[in-house]
């Protein structure tokens, strides 16, 4: 009984397929009617149109970088904040942290984590990614102290994520130390 509906189901699969008019031409790109299309970054693309009376070349978006501006810190020290640039090309998001106004980081707080949070415009938290205070890079200042700390990093999501953050929130781990700290 098994047997019979398996092969009943390989026979109507064979079937449906060879009545359907896609043909795959290489890995990811297949014709339907007269359209060619590719798989790229996870989305289906129309690279092409066989009814077209001149051969149309494939463009590569350019990615553009985005500023997503500022986040207080004041809860960890006042004046403290952080900007945030990023740039998405192929389902990878790069970024640079930039973190001001804790010069002193390294001498007066403990070791921590930063979290950037990816937020869409309404507010709902669609990514976010850790960094630990240790990988920070001091930026070194004229008098030889750091001026502001760096992270320059990258975090897998997909396309319809990244089109959707509009901006990002900071949270962090970060404490002061105190006079009885081992740290």
């Amino acid at each position: 009984m098994k047997l019979n509906l398996i092969c009943a189901s390989a026979i109507a699969l064979l079937l449906f397929s060879c009545s359907n008019n896609n043909t795959q031409i290489a890995e990811n790109t297949f014709i339907h009617g007269n359209k060619i299309y590719k798989i790229i970054d996870n989305e289906l693309r129309e690279i092409g149109d066989l009814d077209a009376k001149e051969i149309k070349k494939l463009e590569v978006s350019k990615p553009n970088q985005r500023n997503l501006g500022t986040s207080n810190l004041s809860f960890v020290k006042p004046g403290a904040s952080t900007s945030l640039k990023a740039l998405y090309r192929g389902n990878f998001l790069y970024y640079s942290l930039t973190l001001n106004g804790l010069n002193d980081l390294r001498e007066n707080y403990q070791t921590g984590r930063i979290t950037i949070e990816f937020v869409d415009e309404f507010g709902f938290i669609l990514h976010s990614t850790e960094i630990p205070t240790t990988d920070l890079t001091g930026l070194v200042g004229p008098d030889g102290k750091p001026d502001s700390f760096v992270y320059n990093g990258k975090t897998e999501m997909s396309t319809e994520i990244n089109s959707a953050i509009k901006t990002y929130n900071v949270t962090t781990s970060i404490k002061a130390k105190s006079h009885y700290s081992y740290y």
